[in-house]
C-alpha cells in the first residue's frame, strides 16, 4: 500500500483527498496546507497539519500548489523519501532538496466542486530514478489512470495544448454566454450544439468536423455578425478567428 503525504488545498488537491480516501491501494496518512482552516473538515479522516517540519513519513509527497510555489515548498521539505509537483509547465529542476524527485501530472481540468473519476485518466509521469518511474506508474494504475512517461519539454508542449483546447475553448463558451445574457437568449439552448461540436471533433477530427460561414466564404454573413457585435474587443476577435479558419483550410 502507498503511503501518502498530500500539499496543498487547491482543486487538485481536494480531487486527490476524494480519490485516495476511496481508494483501499493508497493510504493517505497526512495533509499539509500554509492555512490549516482548508483542510480543516478532514481532520476527523486523516492527520492535518500546517507545520512543514512536521510531516510524516512516507512513500510519496504530492505538490499541489501553486506553480510559484513548488520551489520555496520544496525547499523546506527533508525527507528521502520521493517528492513530486503536479504542474503541466514547470520543469523537475523547480524541485529543490536532497530527496528523490518527480512529476505526476494529470492531463485534466479539475474544479473542487464537481466530482471527476479519475478512470482512463491520462497521467503525465516523470522521475530521475528508474524505480520511482515505476513507483509513480503503479499510482497511477492503482488511481485507474494511464501513465504515459513523459520530460519536461515534451509535458510543457502538451500543458501548452491543454490551454488551447480547454481554457481557450471555455472562453469562447463563455463569451458565447455573455452574448446570451445580453440578448435575453437561454444558453441552454445551446447545450446540443456544444455537446454535438466536441463529440464530432473527437470522433471524426477536428479539421474534418469545421463548419461555419469563415470555412464556406460566406462574406455576406460575416459582416452581419460583426454589425451585431458592439464590444470592439469581441468584435476583432471574431474576426480573427474567422481569418483563422479560413488560412487553416486553404492548405
Amino acid at each position: 500500500m502507498t503511503k501518502i503525504v498530500l500539499l496543498g488545498a487547491g482543486h487538485l488537491a481536494v480531487h486527490f483527498y476524494e480519490q485516495f480516501t476511496a481508494c483501499p491501494k493508497v493510504h493517505l496518512i497526512q495533509w499539509y496546507n500554509r492555512s490549516i482552516q482548508k483542510i480543516y473538515f478532514a481532520k476527523e479522516q486523516i492527520k492535518i497539519t500546517d507545520q512543514i517540519n512536521e510531516l510524516e513519513d512516507a512513500d510519496l509527497y504530492l505538490l499541489c500548489v501553486k506553480d510559484e510555489a513548488i520551489e520555496p515548498l520544496s525547499e523546506k521539505i527533508k525527507t528521502c523519501g520521493l517528492v513530486v509537483h503536479c504542474a503541466g509547465g514547470i520543469s523537475i529542476d523547480q524541485l529543490k532538496g536532497t530527496f528523490r524527485k518527480g512529476v505526476f501530472y494529470p492531463l485534466q481540468s479539475f474544479t473542487k466542486e464537481r466530482f471527476l473519476s479519475f478512470d482512463q485518466l491520462p497521467f503525465c509521469v516523470e522521475a530521475l530514478e528508474k524505480k520511482d518511474q515505476q513507483l509513480l506508474c503503479e499510482f497511477a494504475k492503482q488511481l485507474g489512470g494511464i501513465p504515459h512517461l513523459i520530460d519536461t519539454e515534451k509535458r510543457a508542449q502538451i500543458h501548452m495544448i491543454a490551454v488551447w483546447v480547454n481554457n481557450f475553448s471555455n472562453h469562447m463558451l463563455d463569451l458565447g454566454n455573455d452574448l446570451s445574457q445580453k440578448h435575453q437568449i437561454p444558453f441552454e439552448m445551446f447545450r446540443p450544439l456544444i455537446e454535438e461540436t466536441f463529440q464530432k471533433a473527437m470522433s471524426m477530427g477536428p479539421q474534418k468536423t469545421q463548419t461555419g460561414p469563415a470555412l464556406r466564404q460566406d462574406l455576406k454573413t460575416i459582416e452581419k455578425h460583426l454589425d451585431l457585435i458592439t464590444d470592439q474587443d469581441i468584435k476583432k476577435l471574431y474576426l480573427n478567428l474567422s481569418t483563422s479558419i479560413q488560412k487553416k483550410h486553404e492548405q
